[in-house]
């Protein structure tokens, strides 16, 4: 606030420093117009005066700070979009086996391992539940040959 004061009063002392020159002096002739000119000048320089101190860094060097934290929360919905993709894969391949493994009369619970590549792809899984020799057969073919899931990454218990 005292800013506000002060620039008030240094442009009222201008115009009034300006007014009673100008009054002064004979308006008409070289001397008259360079007063004019030199009482305008000191006019405009009292009014802009504060604008011409503004230093544009600083007024600049905020965006630098949102535009980090744009890329902080732009990483952060990525990640968390990511997560919601990989648990709904996982859960539809879960159901998936579960299902097939329901063809061949078994109860399962299952547990799907995926990758950490961009497209996350079955890397293990863990199978537990009461199954038959041949279904057991039967759902590790389907898991290495429908889904890629190597035998000695499929874990019975």
């Amino acid at each position: 606030m005292d800013a506000l004061r002060e620039y008030l009063i240094g442009v009222i002392a201008a115009a009034l420093l300006c007014g009673i020159v100008t009054s002064l002096i004979d308006p008409k002739g070289t001397v008259g117009f360079a007063v004019k000119l030199i009482a305008g000048l000191l006019m405009l320089l009292s009014v802009v005066r504060p604008w011409v101190s503004i230093s544009f860094d600083n007024l600049l060097g905020w965006t630098d700070q949102v535009m980090a934290d744009g890329s902080d929360h732009v990483a952060s919905g990525q990640m968390m979009a990511d997560d919601v993709y990989r648990a709904g894969i996982k859960e539809q391949l879960e159901a998936y086996i579960v299902d097939e493994a329901k063809t061949f009369g078994c109860e399962l619970s299952v547990e799907i391992i995926l990758s950490d590549e961009d497209v996350p792809v079955p890397e293990q899984v863990r199978l537990k539940g009461d199954v038959s020799p041949y279904a057991k057969q039967s759902l590790t073919n389907f898991l290495s040959q429908q889904l890629g899931i190597d035998r000695e990454d499929q874990i019975w218990t």
